[in-house]
């Protein structure tokens, strides 16, 4: 049989958050990664990793959210 184990507390904290706090949260982190990782790694001009740490944050935040509401769901079956 299959063992299940409660998850950390943080992560408990994180999905009792509500997504709108979720999402404030994770899209400032997201999109300052995403930036950096255009400017440095990928030598993207100053204004394009901009614009590409804005929408990658954003895609990367909205996929975060939909993760977290799957996984909070799928444990509370």
């Amino acid at each position: 049989m299959t063992e299940r184990r409660e998850p950390p507390r943080l992560v408990l904290a994180w999905e009792a958050l509500p997504a709108w706090r979720q999402g404030a949260i994770a899209l400032p982190a997201l999109a300052l990664l995403t930036f950096v990782l255009n400017v440095g790694p990928f030598n993207q001009p100053l204004a394009r990793s901009l614009l590409y740490g804005a929408l990658e944050g954003g895609i990367l935040t909205a996929l975060l959210l939909v993760a977290t509401a799957g996984e909070k769901s799928k444990r509370r079956r």
